[in-house]
This record gives C-alpha cells, structure tokens and sequence, in this order.
C-alpha cells in the first residue's frame, strides 16, 4: 500500500545557496530565523538535528527535523538497554 502525501504541504525556497568545502565534506549554511521558525532550539551549545534522504518517486530531498531533548534521552536509554544485553 503507497503512503500518501499530506493534502497540504508547504514549502520555503532557501534561493541557491553554495555548497562549502570543509576537509573532506560539504556544508550548507541556512538562515539563523528559518530554522528557529522551524522549531529549531539555536540556544542549546550542542543543538542537534536528524538528517535524512527521502526519496519519493523520482524526487529525492534532504530532510533536517531538530532533536529535542527528549528524544535524546529516548535514545540514550536505548543504548544502555543494549549495552545490558551484551553483559
């Protein structure tokens, strides 16, 4: 069974933004107000966001959502569940 998209989806076009060079990887800068309009909490020192490729038919997208702080301490028990396993 196909998953079918939300009636209503928007979307913010960022512009053309440069692809940077730093080491052996790439970066892209986003505008400080866009993300904290998307949720984003800029506050924390150590501000974490899950990033993901969706690929939707012929359409293929990255997709940047914030952690929160409670999805951080979800995942930390998790690993220690596992770590309990292995004993």
């Amino acid at each position: 069974m196909k998953k079918l998209r939300e009636a209503f989806e928007s979307i913010i076009d960022f512009g053309d933004r440069q692809l940077n060079r730093q080491n052996k990887s790439r970066t892209v800068v986003l505008p400080k107000t866009a993300l904290e309009n998307a949720g984003f909490d800029l506050e924390e020192d150590d501000a974490r966001v899950n990033v993901s490729l969706v690929q939707h038919g012929d359409e293929k997208f990255i997709k940047i959502s914030p952690i929160t702080a409670t999805e951080e301490e979800d995942d930390e028990d998790d690993e220690d569940d596992d770590e309990d396993d292995d004993e």
